[in-house]
């Protein structure tokens, strides 16, 4: 039974015309014949070159050449819609325009920059600081006004407490000075004369600067007599400047007020630069987010920061490539 169809085969390359004995599983285009198929032509519906040709012949043991372009990466998107399989938005489609906006979103609130870049990228590392950043920000908001109401209370409370306890007329009756001169009738009078005298500070009014005045009447020795459980002042004792309690009781809790107070408006304000440096590094990110974008995302292209290690020593290398 082979043998017979050994024989079939060879008797119908030898009959059919243009055959030749080798076999092929490829074929040769040639070019398209402007007369009737020939004896062995088969037609074909591949096109030349030329726009005129129409159907061309195709010859048995012809090689098709197809020229075609080498696919260098395959890019899957699981996006929905018609322009699911463009993959994402990057290079020529990633204007100026959107990167200002990204950077301004950044700078209102931080990570909505990140999130305009990952709607354009789909990357789940860009998305990953989207909530990093919103939660840090809320954290910093919530610190700034807790911390700022709580030493704003404190204020009002040991302005309250100045106010009850420490008088400017006892003060200017009980100082040394005012009290060595029978009293002295007005503050302007007593930064005049007491000038350079010991327990001497210049008073400053509340009026002219409110911070200033409930700072001085509880820091310096001198507002000490102004505390209504200060002792008055005894000339008589040689020791008085050593033994004299300038820290009464009422000055030191109203100091500890002041104290309290200052420590949460400190935090607070902590809180403050700590959500404008969010901001500055969510800009940053962002910008760097939409310039790697607009390269492509190509690492052989633009600038690029790597850490690399020679010896055990590790680096930091800034490269750009053209």
């Amino acid at each position: 039974m082979r043998r017979f169809f050994f024989v079939l085969c060879v008797a119908a390359a030898l009959v059919l015309p243009g055959a030749s004995p080798r076999a092929s599983g490829s074929v040769d285009l040639r070019e398209p014949s402007a007369g009737t198929a020939g004896p062995g032509v088969a037609t074909s519906v591949f096109y030349g070159r030329e726009e005129s040709a129409g159907v061309r012949e195709l010859l048995l043991d012809e090689r098709l050449a197809y020229h075609g372009t080498r696919l260098e990466r395959l890019e899957i998107s699981f996006l929905a819609g018609p322009a699911a399989s463009a993959g994402p938005a990057g290079g020529a489609s990633w204007s100026r325009r959107k990167t200002a906006l990204a950077m301004i979103a950044s700078a209102i609130l931080p990570g909505m920059g990140e999130l305009y870049c990952y709607t354009a990228q789909r990357d789940n590392w860009t998305l990953a600081r989207v909530p990093a950043f919103l939660a840090l920000d809320g954290y910093l908001w919530y610190g700034y006004f807790h911390n700022h109401g709580i030493g704003k209370d404190y204020k009002h409370d040991y302005e309250l407490y100045a106010r009850a306890h420490w008088n400017l007329d006892r003060f200017l009756t009980n100082h040394p000075c005012c009290a060595s001169l029978g009293g002295c009738p007005t503050w302007q009078y007593y930064n005049e004369h007491c000038q350079g005298q010991y327990n001497f500070f210049v008073y400053t009014p509340v009026q002219s600067s409110t911070e200033e005045y409930y700072e001085n009447i509880g820091k310096y020795n001198a507002f000490a007599f102004g505390w209504d459980d200060a002792k008055p002042w005894d000339d008589n004792n040689p020791n008085e400047a050593s033994d004299y309690q300038y820290w009464t009781p009422h000055r030191q809790y109203y100091w500890s007020l002041r104290k309290d107070s200052d420590r949460y408006l400190l935090r607070g304000t902590n809180c403050l630069m700590g959500l404008l440096v969010n901001r500055v590094v969510s800009i940053l990110d962002t910008g760097w987010l939409a310039y790697r974008i607009s390269k492509g995302n190509d690492p052989d292209k633009g600038w690029s920061l790597r850490l690399k290690t020679y010896d055990e020593a590790p680096s930091l290398e800034v490269t750009r490539r053209f």
